[in-house]
């Protein structure tokens, strides 16, 4: 089988896959497969080509080039949210802070935030998971990918706002 073909298929596949994964699917050294990757990154940014390979963080994807966004989103009628001042606020904490309470968001916004976040949960924005009894609040996948926050920082996204609770 083609080792080329087999990464772009998992990577395709997949949500992403990290080189180590990659690495234990195919028995690989991740020097080979880093190789590899760099030439199929390479080849997909050529014009004949309406998708490119990213890494975001560890992990490699594949993404609609810019240039052909707006086709995409008008041509499968993805659900798009647009999101208030307010809510952009509960977003940006969490990208800079990580998974939130209820409580943080309070904090670092100096303002009753629930009815907002139960909007952004219920919206497919935000998912929530029970830690200690209470609810963390994180941005959710579909949305991350949607906005691609990694790509758009350069990195992944740091914890730099503490709340004091």
């Amino acid at each position: 089988m083609n080792l080329r073909a087999m990464v772009e298929a998992l990577i395709f596949a997949s949500r992403g896959m990290t080189l180590k994964r990659l690495s234990h699917l195919l028995k690989v050294k991740e020097e080979e497969l880093s190789q590899v990757i760099d030439q199929i990154e390479k080849d997909y940014l050529g014009e004949e080509h309406g998708v490119e390979l990213r890494k975001l963080g560890d992990v490699y994807k594949f993404y609609t080039k810019p240039e052909y966004a707006q086709f995409v989103v008008n041509a499968t009628s993805l659900r798009t949210v647009k999101l208030t001042s307010n809510q952009l606020e509960i977003v940006a904490a969490i990208v800079l802070n990580g998974p939130l309470t209820i409580a943080a968001i309070n904090e670092i916004r100096g303002k009753e935030s629930s009815h907002l976040v139960r909007s952004l949960h219920k919206a497919g924005v935000l998912t929530r998971r029970r830690k200690a009894g209470k609810y963390l609040y994180d941005l959710s996948r579909s949305f991350r990918d949607m906005i691609a926050i990694e790509n758009v920082l350069g990195h992944e996204a740091e914890h730099t706002i503490t709340p004091s609770s």
